[in-house]
Formats: C-alpha cells, sequence, structure tokens
C-alpha cells in the first residue's frame, strides 16, 4: 500500500470516527419539547370527529415550534380512536394523521414522542384486567411499533400516568408492552412511566412494599434504549390544576431532588414528559429555577416537553400557543434555555 493511499485512509477514518462520535453527542444531549395534545382532546366523545371533537397539530404548528427551537413533540392521542376494538385492526384515517405529524417533524428533525394518552386503561377499564388483559395491551403496541419501525424519529411513550396501578401491577405490563415494541421490530427510544401519575416526587416513594424505583429498574429493553417518564407541577398538590406555587421558588428542585439523585445512582435518565406554570410571578422563578436544575443535572434528564400547546386551549393558565415570547412569558423562560443548549 502506497503512503498516500495510507495517508489518505487514515484521513477518512478520522473524519468518520469525528462524524460518528459528533452525532452521538447530538443524540446524548438533552431534547426541549412541546407538548401537543389535541389528538386526545373530548376522550368521552369516542370516536369523535376531526376538528369537532379533536384537532391535529398543522404543518405550520410544527414548522412553528421547529422554527422556536423544539427538537421533540410529545403527541397525545387516545387508544380508543386509534384502535376501536381490542385485538383489531387500526382506524387508519386517525392513524394515517399521526404518521402525518410524524412525516412533517422529521422535515425539521424533530422528534414525535407517541403518547397513548389514557391512564392506565382502555374504554374505562385497567389495563391488566379481564376486560383489558395484558395480551391486549402489547397487541396495541406490537401493532405500532410495526407502523412506525422504520420512522427513525419515532419515539414510543407506554402510557400516559397510570394512576390506579400500584408499581407491583405496573411494572409487568410497562415490561408487556416495551417487549411488544421490539417484537414489532422498532428499535427507537422508549419511555416507560411510574405509576401515580408519573409523579417525579413519588417514583423513589414506598407504596404498597413497592417503590416505581425499586421495580422499574428491573425493566428489561434488548436494545438498551429506553429512559423513565416522569411529570412535575408546582402548585399546592402537585395536580397542576392551580395557578400558584405556594412552596417557593425552589419547589420544583424539591420534587426533582431524590429521583434526580436516583437517576444518577443508577445510570438512568428520564425524561419529564409534562410541566407548566401560569403567568404566576413565582410559578415563572419556578419554571426557570427547575430548567436550570435540570441544566445541571444533564446526565439525569433526557430533557423535557411543557405541557402544553394548542390552539384549542384558548387562554388555559399553561398554554404556549404560539410561542410567542412577548405574549407568553412562559415562551420567553422556554426559549431561553432552548438557547442554552
Amino acid at each position: 500500500m502506497s503512503k498516500i493511499l495510507l495517508t489518505f485512509l487514515v484521513s477518512m477514518l478520522l473524519i468518520f470516527s469525528s462524524s460518528a462520535n459528533a452525532k452521538e453527542n447530538e443524540d446524548s444531549l438533552p431534547l426541549r419539547g412541546i407538548n401537543f395534545v389535541g389528538p386526545g382532546f373530548a376522550s368521552s366523545e369516542i370516536p369523535g370527529k376531526l376538528n369537532v371533537n379533536y384537532v391535529f397539530p398543522s404543518n405550520e404548528d410544527i414548522k412553528t415550534y421547529a422554527d422556536f427551537g423544539m427538537e421533540i413533540i410529545r403527541l397525545s392521542f387516545l387508544w380508543e380512536r386509534l384502535q376501536p376494538e381490542l385485538n383489531g385492526p387500526f382506524n387508519q384515517d386517525y392513524l394515517q394523521n399521526i404518521i402525518k405529524v410524524v412525516n412533517e417533524a422529521d422535515k425539521y428533525g424533530v422528534y414525535v414522542l407517541l403518547d397513548v394518552h389514557n391512564y392506565g386503561k382502555y374504554k374505562d377499564a385497567l389495563i391488566g384486567s379481564k376486560a383489558v388483559p395484558q395480551q391486549d395491551y402489547a397487541d396495541m403496541w406490537f401493532k405500532l411499533a410495526t407502523y412506525f419501525k422504520d420512522h427513525d424519529n419515532a419515539m414510543f411513550g407506554l402510557m400516559n400516568e397510570p394512576y390506579k396501578h400500584s408499581p407491583k401491577e405496573w411494572f409487568p405490563l410497562a415490561q408487556a408492552g416495551l417487549s411488544a415494541i421490539r417484537e414489532g421490530g422498532a428499535k427507537q427510544k422508549i419511555l416507560v412511566p411510574s405509576t401515580y401519575w408519573s409523579s417525579a416526587a413519588k417514583f423513589t416513594r414506598e407504596s404498597g412494599g413497592f417503590s416505581n424505583a425499586e421495580l422499574l429498574k428491573n425493566i428489561n429493553d434488548p436494545e438498551n434504549n429506553f429512559v423513565y417518564e416522569l411529570h412535575i407541577y408546582f402548585d399546592k398538590d402537585s395536580s397542576g390544576t392551580h395557578n400558584n406555587c405556594p412552596g417557593g421558588e425552589e419547589i420544583g428542585i424539591k420534587r426533582l431532588e431524590a429521583v434526580t439523585k436516583w437517576l444518577k445512582d443508577n445510570n438512568h435518565q428520564a425524561l419529564l414528559g409534562e410541566f407548566g406554570v401560569s403567568e404566576d410571578e413565582t410559578c415563572l422563578k419556578v419554571l426557570d429555577k427547575t430548567l436550570a436544575y435540570m441544566d445541571e443535572n444533564k446526565e439525569a434528564w433526557f430533557g423535557w416537553t411543557y405541557w402544553g400547546a394548542s390552539p384549542w386551549f384558548g387562554d388555559y393558565m399553561f398554554n404556549v400557543y404560539p410561542p410567542d415570547t412577548d405574549k407568553f412569558p412562559q415562551a420567553a423562560i422556554l426559549k431561553k434555555y432552548i438557547q442554552k443548549k
């Protein structure tokens, strides 16, 4: 081999290695994003009518938030609309609207987290009950994975806020959902939620003999490509239904400290999938300090998706639609941390 050719090959190898490392570093950076909740509206109206009972984000919406700097969309949708009967085929109109969002987001390099926004239930029956056996839940995920296995920008959120299951009841269901996705051929990121409304503050607390942390650390993923999904709100009961933050400016940090330590100690990460504040002065300071705390603990936090955005939200106190930093002070704070990345 000539010296010139050897030098060329070494140079190309270094370039390739540098590019690969850059991509790896890019993927490891925390993602900032938004919740688009419209497809999950009017859960009492099943199947409901598009643009009457529920709405999908438009192409313009996706571009607007991508231009704002959002890198991930958490897209809420209803299992009952997607799969009208357990083990049955998907509603193709509803599915195609989800696919359209994923494809449009991909044009801007934006990920879409497919969020089954069902609170651990199907038609008001708990997953794992006789009415909704574990295998029916797995069936839905197997089928959904087959549709999205080739969409590199898709991620899978196993379930929004399962709140009636104990950690012991939820763990095998979460594992079944994850396993079904892998059996469906999808290798992308999976978001594993905890019980008790996916509360970040309660993740490490024991209840019924076990904590979510104790059991969910045993999740087995052959791709080793999952993170946990946790939620946090800053009002007195952590419900996100009050417009004030009586715990003071550090309340967000206090509610994240235990789980942040656990994530670091166990070499795991989580996405903060929901959080939001009103325009209350203290709450805005809470938002700022919470995002700063997550920035300081990047090794624990895969990223965040703010709740939320929709043209149908109107004057809802957490709404940042459109992401106008002059109109919404919350958007200005979010932008601050997007620019810091």
